[in-house]
């Protein structure tokens, strides 16, 4: 029978309708659906999340570089108000309390920074520390705030004998190093802070740099018991400074480090 209907014009067309309906009824779902999953997709929203305690008064800059946070995607209806979606938008901030692990990082949670105390420019991994500085050593008036600089210390060394004894008679050998390489400059003196003294000279200038708690022990020494003096790097990356030890005999010689019987008798090769 249904072949019978096949073959008249009349079956035909019947079928040919059919199959038109079919393909209609397809398309249709096949948009409906098309379009719901655009919705959903459309329903979710990247957020930043807590995954560690933040305390009270962390800097957002120590967040973002610390990689507190990580972003995740919710539906829109579950973002909270505020929430942060760049971590830009932390720059500058400070946390207004604990902000804790899961938590959503939003804008009222955190504070513009009003205080110019240096500790919250610091990393978990520094730690401040002042030097007083003359115009020259401390390039004062020409480094501030934000710059880097490399930490230059020398000393004046009594050359030790095979007890690691100073030999007697022995005269001090001068000894240059650089102990820190791209500082960066929490607070400096501009030229005109600072007092001058009856001679001339100026008093009260100090340069505060972060310095790696690796450093903190070697830059607090040199500070005691040599002289230090501070080069300003070029702003982005830039070459570090050799950190060979040198003696007038390398600077004649145009070579990079003192020679091994200079770093012996000083006991720097020890």
């Amino acid at each position: 029978m249904l072949s019978r209907v096949f073959s008249t014009r009349a079956g035909a067309i019947v079928v040919a309708l059919l199959l038109a309906a079919i393909a209609v009824a397809v398309v249709v779902i096949y948009a409906g659906n098309y379009r719901s999953s655009v919705k959903d997709s459309g329903n979710q929203v990247p957020v930043l999340v807590a995954t560690r305690q933040i305390d009270q008064f962390t800097p957002g800059a120590q967040v973002v570089d610390g990689a507190m946070f990580r972003t995740q995607t919710v539906p829109a209806d579950s973002r909270v108000d505020g929430a942060v979606t760049n971590p830009s938008q932390l720059k500058g901030l400070v946390a207004k309390s604990d902000i804790y692990p899961g938590e959503q990082l939003t804008t009222n949670q955190f504070e513009r920074s009003s205080t110019t105390n240096v500790a919250v420019k610091l990393t978990a991994d520094q730690r401040a520390i002042s030097f007083p500085v003359d115009a020259a050593s401390g390039l004062v008036g020409q480094v501030q705030a934000g710059d880097h600089v490399d930490v230059i210390a020398s000393f004046n060394v009594v050359p030790l004998g095979p007890d690691g004894l100073p030999i007697t008679g022995g005269q001090p050998i001068a000894l240059t190093r650089t102990i820190v390489s791209d500082a960066l400059v929490l607070a400096a003196p501009s030229a005109s802070s600072s007092s001058v003294t009856g001679s001339g000279s100026r008093s009260g200038d100090v340069l505060t740099l972060a310095i790696s708690t690796s450093d903190v022990n070697h830059v607090l020494f040199a500070q005691d018991k040599g002289d230090i003096w501070f080069a300003l790097r070029p702003p982005g990356s830039a070459a570090n400074v050799g950190s060979d030890v040198v003696d007038v005999d390398s600077v004649l010689r145009g070579v990079p480090s003192a020679r091994q019987n200079v770093l012996r008798l000083t006991g720097a090769n020890r």
